[in-house]
């Protein structure tokens, strides 16, 4: 059944609409201009997302973002592209033209959840389109728009891309619940194209490599090349139903038995180049050639490496709040994400040490600390984009007497003071100088 809801068609819409926006460098609000490869754009993330798409398509390879839940205490953009902050604030519930501060996206709404959508559905759809073919896009949220969000995603993604819904376990519980205290939310994990898409695994100690490589000069393992268990058969994914050649020079399909068709685990890209780096070996069982992944004992610089789980349950959200109080010398930001969080959904998505990461709706700018922090510790030199509406602060906030503004005044000063924090953490280690701690600021403005 086709998921739909009031306003699907025009949200649809909006995703193909040019942007009227252009970025206008700000290199007085930047650090290490000329050198840094990050950006932070202050801005409506749908109109930036129009214009990432010409130099940023296809290039992103871990999405995480962490969107209003919609839980009736957060506000949902309005898209109707201005260009100045007043206009923003107006557009996205905050405050109406003369300045009076708007309610926030009730329940008593009659649209409440149809809003939700027709808000993320465009982003969402232009998302996709910065991913790399092995990217893959991690979404927070809360039971509330649980279900909704899934929908629109198999629609966006494809149903066949969704790799997982992780739960992260929290502490203490929202006491506000009607019925049982939550302690929980969820992470929803898509890929682009599955078939390119290679996890991250976390360090296991103890496995067995019995066999050995003489070209490589290496202990391996085997693993079937033929899928197993759920979705194992040609019309589960009919795309990796496919011929490789055997020894004997014939085709040679996976079959989960003379009758049946099955599937490979791979898809053929990466089969033949497995196959031509000699990583895929034929064994004879009952007088018939069965195909195996060799699987190569790891070196020194390759760690043993185990599955991660579906449970995040040691990563306290206090962690989070306590970091950037430290860092901004107050308490300017409620339930920032905390920096191991983001970190291992970095690792789960096998981001690679040159690899970019996005991160559209960008708050605290916890994503941002947390790439600079994995490339202190491994040497890396991942990129980040940070996008984030210019959010006014409450003129009682702490954050609005300290200075902040708005909220990309808080994520740009996490960003400086993070850098400098890491590199002071680090001044021992072996090319930690070169650790880029930068940032170049745009502001998103109406095209002349």
């Amino acid at each position: 059944m086709i998921f739909s809801w009031n306003g699907k068609n025009e949200a649809r819409r909006i995703a193909k609409i040019p942007s009227t926006g252009t970025l206008i460098p700000c290199k007085e609000k930047s650090k290490n201009w000329d050198t840094t490869e990050n950006l932070y754009i202050e801005g409506d993330n749908l109109e930036v997302l129009k214009l990432l798409q010409k130099s940023y398509h296809n290039k992103v390879k871990m999405i995480y973002i962490d969107p209003p839940y919609n839980t009736g205490k957060d506000f949902v953009y309005k898209d109707n592209f201005k260009d100045n902050i007043k206009n923003y604030m107006e557009k996205t519930g905050q405050f109406d033209c003369e300045g009076n501060k708007l309610s926030t996206n009730s329940e008593s709404n009659g649209r409440y959840h149809s809003d939700w959508l027709s808000m993320m559905y465009p982003r969402l759809k232009l998302a996709r389109n910065l991913l790399k073919d092995d990217g893959v896009i991690f979404i927070s949220i809360d039971d509330n728009e649980m279900k909704n969000l899934k929908k629109v995603c198999d629609e966006i993604f494809g149903e066949e891309n969704f790799i997982t819904m992780f739960i992260r376990k929290g502490s203490g519980g929202r006491q506000d619940s009607k019925y049982y205290a939550i302690i929980h939310e969820y992470i929803l994990c898509y890929s682009k194209h599955l078939d390119n898409f290679i996890s991250g695994k976390e360090i296991k100690e103890g496995e067995s490599y019995p066999f050995f490589d003489e070209e490589k000069k290496l202990c391996y393992k085997t693993q079937l090349l033929k899928k197993w268990g759920e979705n194992s058969r040609r019309e589960d994914r009919p795309n990796l139903f496919y011929a490789i050649i055997d020894p004997d020079g014939e085709d040679f399909f996976p079959m989960l038995d003379e009758d049946n068709e099955g599937c490979w685990r791979w898809g053929k890209e990466r089969m033949f180049n497995a196959i031509k780096n000699n990583d895929v070996e034929f064994k004879k069982r009952n007088n018939k050639w069965v195909a195996y992944e060799k699987i190569y004992e790891p070196t020194k610089d390759n760690p043993k490496t185990k599955l991660y789980t579906t449970i995040v349950d040691n990563i306290s959200n206090s962690s989070g709040a306590s970091l950037l109080k430290e860092l901004l010398d107050g308490k300017f930001f409620d339930y920032p994400k905390p920096v191991e969080l983001i970190k291992l959904i970095c690792l789960l998505s096998n981001l690679s040490k040159t690899d970019i990461a996005l991160d559209f709706f960008s708050g605290s700018a916890t994503t941002a600390h947390a790439v600079m922090q994995l490339n202190a510790e491994d040497g890396g030199n991942r990129k980040h984009i940070m996008v984030q509406l210019p959010e006014l602060t409450d003129e009682k906030s702490e954050a609005n007497k300290a200075g902040y503004k708005n909220i990309c005044e808080i994520g740009k000063a996490r960003i400086d003071k993070a850098g400098n924090k890491i590199l002071k953490d680090n001044k021992d280690k072996e090319g930690i100088e070169n650790l880029d701690i930068g940032f170049k600021v745009f502001k998103l403005k109406r095209s002349e």
